[in-house]
């Protein structure tokens, strides 16, 4: 069911979930890197809710939270912020405050391990401040892996050994921090922490999307900090609090709003500094004798910060109780190479009163420098940034390239490129974001689609697929892709998740992927199809849904925020 759904999201190209890069996946046939697919980051205060998701009523991700649509007087809400809250997750989150454990089987290189989990999630404040938290215990079933002093496999005679590997480290405790909220991405103050979201910084030009869990293998625990008033404010993020190399950020101000003009477009402008920086990015992959080194499960490289700096302006030009309308222009360039120039617009409408159909829409049209990639710290990072693309002279011989290094010493090219994303939802109960991404000077394209229905008290589902470097559709029935039409062939990523609750105490989870993980036998990332299912069993402590917005005019209610939104 989970495919089907997920094939049925993508049916008219690619939707948002998150930034991708829009290089070919990683093979020793090498890549053709593109220009990462990003869903927009949504408006306020200055795009402030790319990737976050929204806890209202217990924890329940909502598709706009109240926090995310205006009040207005005896008018529905103005549905803003994002439409599809597990854009650039590789995972579900439960609605309400559970307690449980969960019993599954999971795989890890040769062997095959029983995965038992402790489970916590809280939900405070009326949902404004949500804690999950787990230990993941696996416990070797069987292993095919062979033993060198026998020269046989292990087989049974390990089980059920627990793999202390798992837990030799610092950062592996990271594992038990699921996530962490205050907050939503359009209050004062915003605060996200964790394994589960996706993190933007401002329109997404240097950072968007950015996914702490790419790499299935080796999880990290994430944070972003955004704060705003009337006049200004900030958004920051870091890739990982107990082993950082990568931090983000955006400064803005409101010039305007200290004269409390009447006009929209004095009242909403808003001007911005933005920055990226990656201090260890890797520069040359660690080869001995010919092979490249692969320590703990990830790949050896010399490292060279890699840097980018940005600046950003926005102002609303419509704006009524249906439509907002709000362009903008970002310019930004990667330190030591060339810069890039993104005109946008992003238009939100809402249609219907009882049930108020949200749509958003986004539209950019690029210049870009050959040495620029945009978007440089997408999804995708944790994986390009090691192999980026395959610039090999020997047809039998691979030679990786890191991002920044490609983006410096190769470029890809002076040229345009362009960005449409389309998204629907409502509240509470479907969520749909489709997008597409090319550049001048090639023809490959970037594609995802994404759809999530949180709707069902007994269900959850989400699934989101990606397309990357794709020249034509095409190549999808072609007969040397893998996978059913070549639609999880080499091009293609893919996340899905299903919670289904059987009794009040039982409930089976889902998860599928097709995503990065270390080949410890041929020294790099591959793209590899997984899976976990698991048997959980607790509570959950659910709370009724809040009540329809009120026909007659609120008293004192604010006709729209004087923050920017």
């Amino acid at each position: 069911m989970l495919t089907a759904l997920v094939v049925v999201c993508l049916a008219v190209g690619d939707g948002g979930v998150v930034a991708v890069d829009a290089s070919e996946f990683v093979t020793d046939a090498g890549v053709t890197p593109l220009e990462p697919v990003a869903g927009v980051v949504p408006d306020a205060p200055y795009a402030f809710d790319a990737g976050a998701a929204s806890f209202a009523d217990g924890g329940v991700p909502l598709l706009a939270a109240s926090a995310d649509s205006e009040n207005r007087q005896g008018k529905p809400e103005f549905v803003k912020g994002e439409l599809s809250v597990y854009l650039g997750s590789d995972r579900l989150t439960v609605k309400n405050t559970r307690i449980g454990v969960s019993l599954g089987v999971d795989r890890f290189l040769q062997a095959y391990y029983a995965l038992v989990e402790p489970l916590v999630d809280l939900r405070f404040l009326d949902g404004k401040f949500g804690i999950g938290v787990g230990a993941p215990l696996r416990l070797e079933l069987v292993n095919f892996e062979v033993n060198p002093g026998t020269g046989a496999p292990y087989l049974f005679s390990r089980a059920p050994r627990l793999r202390v590997e798992d837990w030799d480290s610092v950062h592996d405790f990271g594992r038990i921090l699921k996530y962490v909220t205050y907050g939503r991405k359009e209050d004062n103050l915003y605060i996200s922490a964790g394994q589960r979201y996706a993190s933007s910084i401002g329109h997404g030009a240097i950072t968007r999307r950015y996914s702490p869990n790419i790499d299935v293998d080796y999880p990290r625990a994430s944070a972003q900090v955004d704060a705003y008033n009337d006049y200004g404010g900030f958004e920051l993020m870091t890739n990982d609090l107990l082993a950082w190399n990568q931090l983000a950020g955006i400064a803005f101000v409101k010039p305007f709003s200290f004269f409390k003009p009447q006009n929209l477009i004095l009242k909403t402008l808003s001007v911005g500094v933005s920055g990226g920086l990656d201090w260890q990015a890797p520069y040359a992959l660690t080869v001995v004798s010919g092979e490249r080194q692969v320590k703990d499960g990830r790949m050896q490289a010399t490292t060279r910060p890699v840097g980018l700096i940005g600046f950003d302006v926005e102002a609303k030009v419509v704006k009524t109780d249906n439509v907002d309308i709000k362009p903008y222009v970002d310019y930004s360039f990667l330190v030591g190479g060339d810069g890039g120039f993104t005109a946008g617009v992003l238009g939100r409408f809402n249609v219907g009163t009882q049930i108020v159909n949200a749509f958003r829409v986004v539209a950019e049209a690029r210049f870009l420098g050959s040495r620029y990639i945009p978007s440089f710290f997408d999804t995708f990072y944790e994986v390009d940034r090691f192999m980026y693309r395959d610039v090999r002279l020997d047809s039998d011989v691979a030679n990786f390239v890191s991002k920044g290094r490609y983006a410096l010493e190769y470029g890809l090219g002076t040229r345009a490129g362009y960005y449409f994303e389309a998204s629907w939802g409502i509240r509470n109960a479907v969520g749909v974001t489709l997008a597409i991404e090319g550049v001048s000077n090639s023809p490959a394209k970037n594609f995802v689609g994404h759809l999530e229905v949180p709707v069902l008290s007994f269900l959850q589902v989400f699934g989101s697929y990606y397309l990357r470097g794709v020249e034509s559709f095409a190549e999808l029935g072609q007969t040397n892709r893998q996978g059913t039409l070549g639609l999880f062939g080499s091009k293609a990523i893919g996340f899905a998740g299903a919670r289904l609750r059987l009794l009040p105490f039982l409930f089976i989870n889902g998860r599928l992927y097709k995503t990065f993980r270390v080949n410890q036998e041929l020294q790099r990332y591959d793209n590899q199809f997984g899976f976990v299912v698991d048997l959980e069993v607790g509570y959950e402590f659910r709370k009724s849904d809040p009540p329809p917005p009120r026909d007659e005019p609120v008293q004192g209610a604010a006709l729209g925020s004087s923050a920017m939104r």
